[in-house]
């Protein structure tokens, strides 16, 4: 399925003095099946862009498609189109409301009127897909969970509804390091499983960097990047610019090119830095063990150029 935005503007208090264009003129296609990443500073229209996506928001102008349907059309069922994207707010767990791990979970294909049958295998699925076990768990009530399981639980809800689209608002934020990066081994192995496209809105450029395939650029309400990871980060000047930082492990890279240390200019991960680094010390110590071969070499008139 593939989502079209065509100049999307949406403002909010039109007509009085205080409105405020909170997304301007905003153009993109996501094509089925990737990874997107929306980075941007607080206020940068983030959020309002991704509410438009499911018809939670309506534009003050231009389009939306998802699949063939202009979902910006009166008369277009807002239940289908989130029966195709699904949405994940910041602390979905503070949503949870059952007595029970699996009644949570069914509520919404409840809505939508599926049946008991097939509700009964989502919520397996759903469980599975986000690593909580339905034996231990799908009886227990949500709020005897730690913070972390809720919010998987909660993600399960939205899976259970068998999305083509996740959109995810901060997944990780309030969690500590390690639910953190449970929670993103668990988007990885969602979209591994399904097949689905997932859009990933996030302030941790360490987490976008080395997920995403794309990144979104928000600045004032504008989309001003569009492009890979490597791209985006590329651009230490203009991050900043942006009120915006760059992954730690390119940052560091960064800083030791500029103490002369030659590392790669694409780095984005830890391990592709330290990678940089050891070849980079090998290098020195292959010059350093060959310096006396090439003396000798170049007295005897045979100089040779240095290994690295």
């Amino acid at each position: 399925m593939q989502v079209r935005v065509e100049n999307l503007t949406h403002t909010y208090n039109a007509g009085l003095a205080y409105e405020t264009d909170a997304v301007k003129n905003v153009s993109f296609t996501v094509d089925d099946g990737e990874f997107i990443g929306i980075i941007g500073h607080t206020g940068s229209g983030k959020s309002t862009l991704i509410q438009h996506l499911n018809g939670i928001l309506k534009p003050t102008s231009g389009k939306i498609f998802v699949g063939d349907t202009d979902i910006t059309k009166k008369g277009v069922s807002a239940i289908e189109v989130r029966k195709r994207i699904g949405m994940v707010f910041q602390y979905p767990e503070y949503q949870l409301f059952e007595e029970t791990v699996a009644k949570d979970i069914a509520f919404g294909p409840k809505n939508q009127g599926v049946g008991d049958e097939e509700i009964s295998v989502r919520v397996r699925e759903a469980m599975a897909l986000v690593n909580i076990d339905f034996n231990e768990y799908s009886q227990r009530s949500p709020f005897e969970l730690s913070g972390g399981q809720r919010r998987r639980i909660a993600i399960a809800g939205v899976l259970a509804m068998k999305p083509e689209m996740l959109i995810l608002d901060e997944p990780t934020a309030g969690l500590d390091p390690k639910a953190h990066d449970d929670i993103l081994d668990m988007i990885t192995s969602i979209r591994t499983n399904t097949g689905g496209t997932v859009v990933l809105v996030s302030h941790n450029m360490d987490d976008v960097a080395n997920l995403c395939e794309r990144i979104f650029v928000m600045s004032n309400g504008e989309l001003v990047m569009d492009e890979t990871p490597a791209v985006v980060f590329a651009d230490e000047v203009k991050m900043k610019e942006l009120g915006l930082g760059l992954p730690p492990a390119r940052e560091f890279a960064n800083e030791l090119a500029r103490r002369g240390l030659s590392v790669k200019q694409d780095i984005l991960s830890i391990e592709d830095l330290i990678a940089s680094i050891a070849a980079g010390l090998d290098c020195h110590a292959s010059l350093a063990m060959t310096a006396t071969d090439l003396s000798l070499r170049a007295k005897r008139g045979n100089p040779e150029d240095t290994p690295c």
